[in-house]
């Protein structure tokens, strides 16, 4: 058993595996590798673009805060024109009961 290691028949290609087998497993993991490199790329734009929306999360944020205020004073606003309204009609009507 020990001559069997000095000839060199510790690994061989045998002559039954096809040339077409071996374009297909070398076609293969081309085509994994390329597919993992589009992947990672997409992965990192995809990174890009959520570290750029975390950004725009707390912008939102105070948008929102400032539009709840602006609707109050707006809230606030509306209420004053209908006293004053009310005002002005009670006005009129009194004008008119004078001779």
């Amino acid at each position: 058993m020990m001559e069997d290691r000095g000839t060199g028949r510790d690994w061989h290609l045998d002559k039954r595996v096809s040339v077409a087998l071996i374009i297909a497993i070398v076609t293969q993991t081309l085509g994994i590798v390329w597919w993992a490199a589009t992947l990672s790329a997409r992965v990192d734009g995809i990174q890009g673009r959520i570290s750029e929306m975390t950004g725009y999360a707390s912008r939102l944020a105070r948008l929102e805060e400032r539009q709840l205020a602006v609707t109050g004073r707006l809230d606030r606003i509306e209420e004053l024109q209908r006293r004053i309204e009310a005002k002005i009609d009670q006005l009129l009507m009194n004008r008119g009961k004078r001779p």
